[in-house]
């Protein structure tokens, strides 16, 4: 080999070294995923209403390490029930998996899920863990225990109905007197009204502040020309806290605007040549949306609408009249909501001849 093919891979010898040996003097913090394993299951509300168990929990937002979780990271949830006489050691199996891509016949509101647990034994402790899995697989440890017991509860209300007015509801339905397996109660019984503006979704608190002897109830806090839905629930008890039964059939209204303005007036005539020409004094209702006015040649009878479309002014020129000819003429005021008032005292105008 010639002196200038070893000075030639010498060189290239030591290149390399120097390259590879600055390569591998480069420090950096190795990059750790975050965990798969969503937090535990927190804020777990359990009620229940006769033999029915309602559970709700909201979607963990963070992994076991604290940091941030999307919620739409979460694949599942499995809930562990525990069934059993009270102070007997629980034992905990798999009872059910709510799919959050299909979740029914649990619900999901939001980033809450509500589930519900059936035919449940009177008397009997029934404890609930859940866990949430996330879509990498990972397993959130064990929420805190829901401990609920099935009691026996008076029957719902039956006959629920609504009757809508304007800016009210009327809500009725039938006593109770029996509870749900049908033997009679004479105790305290009163009624807790639901409401709420989607189908099967109702506030979390009753409308009523205590609850109600009577099976009547009128709902004055409502927008007219929005739905609103209702349900009503017995209770055995005047104070907190109630043993509510299940809930009553649905029911809904729609309160609309039926309240007319008042007659028009304050109304003046100008008799001219070939015209009449009138004024009134403005209504005062915030929901005015114009007039109409009317014309006849007899002062009780026989008006007919001299506009086809509102009026927004106060003002009005008749320039269909003929001259020797006695008319009469009214007023009336309608509201945005169509809604027609009475009209007004009729004047009389004799118009003007030519000279």
């Amino acid at each position: 080999m010639s002196i200038v093919s070893r000075c030639f891979l010498t060189g290239a010898c030591l290149t390399l070294t120097i390259m590879v040996g600055t390569a591998c003097g480069r420090k950096t913090n190795p990059l750790v995923p975050d965990s798969p394993r969503p937090a535990a299951v927190t804020a777990v509300k359990a009620e229940v209403r006769d033999n029915l168990a309602y559970l709700s929990w909201p979607i963990p937002n963070r992994n076991i390490e604290g940091k941030e979780m999307k919620p739409s990271d979460v694949r599942e949830f499995r809930v562990y029930r525990a069934a059993g006489a009270v102070g007997k050691r629980p034992r905990y199996r798999l009872y059910d998996v709510i799919q959050l891509a299909a979740p029914a016949p649990s619900k999901m509101r939001g980033n809450e899920i509500f589930w519900k647990d059936i035919n449940l034994r009177y008397g009997q402790v029934y404890k609930y863990k859940i866990r949430a899995v996330s879509k990498r697989g990972g397993v959130s440890p064990f929420s805190e225990v829901a401990v609920i017991t099935p009691l026996l509860s008076l029957a719902p209300p039956r006959g629920v109905a609504a009757k809508s007015g304007d800016s009210r509801v009327g809500v009725t339905w039938k006593a109770v007197t029996k509870r749900m397996d049908g033997s009679r109660y004479e105790g305290f019984i009163g009624y807790n009204v639901y409401r709420g503006t989607t189908a099967a979704r109702y506030a979390p608190k009753p409308l009523n502040k205590e609850p109600l002897r009577k099976t009547a109830f009128n709902d004055t806090a409502v927008q007219n020309d929005t739905t609103y839905y209702y349900m009503v629930r017995t209770v055995d008890s005047p104070a907190l806290p109630w043993k509510e039964s299940v809930d009553s059939g649905e029911t809904s209204a729609t309160p609309r605007d039926k309240t007319p303005p008042g007659r028009p007036g304050g109304i003046t005539v100008v008799p001219g040549v070939g015209r009449v020409f009138l004024t009134w004094s403005e209504n005062k209702e915030k929901d005015l949306a114009g007039y109409y006015i009317y014309r006849s040649v007899k002062r009780r009878s026989g008006y007919k609408r001299l506009t086809e479309k509102l009026k927004k002014r106060t003002t009005f020129s008749d320039e269909t009249v003929k001259s020797g000819t006695i008319y009469y003429y009214v007023i009336s005021a309608v509201d945005k909501a169509g809604n027609e008032g009475k009209r007004s005292k009729s004047v009389k105008a004799y118009p003007e001849k030519l000279r």
